[in-house]
């Protein structure tokens, strides 16, 4: 039992129940990732191909607009990621007892605001703790990595939200790190693996760009919601088996 009074984790039970999930639900997983990262995926291979250009035109008119699609870029991305992140806890917190969801309803639940917030002072929290030596970037990544998931699973404000997944994550730290680190880190080769397969079938262009962003969002970012998720939900006490949440 860690400090807050809910069980501890183990790693490879984790992985274990991740995979699961993820077998169980690949065609729920998979479906709602095309509809969020397919266009997120061709939006980030047209900014990527546009911002060198931009950069190095002349024209004012063409810097704000490259800006403009860095902005949009962002906005969608994150966007993106949360409503992915959402749904996900909701596909295994509430349909685990055998309902089902459809992606209107999965819409409809989701706390945009409180998501969105939530996810861009995480960003702006990991990237400055990354920039300070490295070793406060990590700290924060998995200190306050569960707090997405809470405020979906929980119904918890902003500050609550990251108050809950530090309280949750302390005599974890090294339990989560060991889940969420190896993933993050995989998901950033995979990603240079698709790229290079990309542009080995397709030649170097944009539609090579496009497969690499949204094949290797749709097929990784899975297992880092579905990780997160299931983390939480063990260390509030509702333990899984096979991938399914258990009633209290």
């Amino acid at each position: 039992m860690g400090p807050s009074g809910a069980p501890s984790i183990r790693p490879t039970s984790v992985y274990r129940e991740t995979l699961a999930t993820y077998a169980r639900r690949a065609h729920q997983l998979l479906a709602v990732g095309a509809i969020v990262f397919v266009p997120l995926g061709l939006l980030e291979a047209v900014v990527g191909r546009v911002g060198p250009i931009g950069s190095a035109a002349d024209s004012g008119i063409t810097i704000v607009a490259v800006l403009a699609l860095l902005l949009v870029q962002v906005v969608i991305g994150l966007v993106g990621e949360v409503f992915y992140s959402g749904a996900v806890a909701n596909l295994i917190a509430f349909t685990g007892q055998g309902g089902r969801l459809s992606l209107r309803t999965l819409a409809a639940r989701l706390a945009y605001r409180r998501l969105i917030v939530v996810a861009v002072l995480y960003d702006i929290a990991v990237a400055v703790g990354l920039l300070a030596f490295v070793v406060p970037g990590v700290v924060l990544f998995t200190c306050l990595a569960l707090a997405a998931p809470l405020v979906e699973l929980q119904g918890c404000g902003v500050r609550e939200a990251f108050a809950r997944s530090r309280r949750l994550v302390r005599g974890q730290f090294w339990r989560v790190l060991a889940v969420l680190g190896p993933i993050t880190l995989a998901s950033q080769s995979l990603d240079d693996a698709v790229r290079a397969l990309g542009h080995h079938i397709v030649g170097h262009g944009l539609v090579a760009d496009w497969f690499a962003d949204a094949a290797t969002s749709i097929l990784v970012y899975p297992l880092y919601a579905v990780s997160a998720v299931l983390i939480t939900l063990q260390l509030l006490g509702r333990p899984l088996a096979a991938g399914r949440p258990v009633r209290n």
